[in-house]
C-alpha cells in the first residue's frame, strides 16, 4: 500500500492546477474595465469642472486668514527668510484693501484678483525709523518684492506670490 492516493475531484494535479467543478475560473471581462474607465472619467471631470472654480475664489480664498512673511527675494534674486521678530505681515479683505506691517512701518494699498493673477497698487507706508540692524533694508526689500507681484497661489498652508517671470518673491504663511 502507498501513501498516494488517486487524483479526485477537487485535488491538485501536477503543474498546481485544480480540476474543481465548482470553482469556475475567474476573468476580468470587458465589463469590469468598462466600469473601471468610467469612473476613471468620471474623476477626471470631476476635478476640470471644478478647475475654474477654484481659479475663480482663489483671491477670495487669502482673505480667510492672517498672512505671516516666512520669506522674500531680495534685489538680487536671493530668497531670504524674514528676521526673527519682525513680524511681517498682511491682511487682504473681501473689499480689495491690503494692509500690515513691513517690519517697521505699517502699510497698505489695494489690490485686485482675477483666476491667479493679482495687481497690487496704491501701496502707502508709514515713514518711521527703526535701529534694528537690517530692519529698514529687509522692509525696502519686502515693499519692492509686493510691487513686483503678479501672480499668486494660496493654500490652507502658504501663499506664495510671483513675479511676472514666474519666480517666487514673497512666501506667506498662516499668522
Amino acid at each position: 500500500m502507498t501513501d498516494e492516493s488517486p487524483a479526485g475531484d477537487g485535488d491538485s494535479v501536477p503543474g498546481g492546477t485544480t480540476d474543481s467543478p465548482d470553482k469556475p475560473e475567474e476573468k476580468m471581462g470587458l465589463a469590469f474595465y468598462a466600469t473601471l474607465a468610467l469612473i476613471g472619467i468620471l474623476v477626471l471631470m470631476i476635478v476640470v469642472v471644478n478647475y475654474p472654480a477654484a481659479r475663480a475664489n482663489a483671491g477670495r480664498e487669502m482673505t480667510k486668514t492672517n498672512w505671516t512673511l516666512q520669506s522674500y527675494t531680495d534685489s538680487t534674486g536671493v530668497h531670504i527668510p524674514i528676521r526673527s521678530r519682525t513680524g511681517i505681515t498682511a491682511l487682504f479683505d473681501r473689499e480689495g484693501h491690503l494692509s500690515g506691517n513691513a517690519g517697521c512701518n505699517w502699510y497698505g494699498g489695494t489690490y485686485q484678483t482675477r483666476d491667479y493673477r493679482i495687481t497690487i497698487s496704491g501701496t502707502s507706508s508709514t515713514e518711521m525709523f527703526c535701529q534694528e540692524p537690517g530692519v529698514m533694508e529687509q522692509e525696502s526689500a519686502f515693499l519692492a518684492s509686493l510691487s513686483k507681484v503678479s501672480a499668486f497661489r494660496v493654500s490652507e498652508s502658504s501663499l506664495n506670490f510671483y513675479d511676472a517671470a514666474g519666480k517666487i518673491v514673497l512666501v506667506f504663511i498662516p499668522a
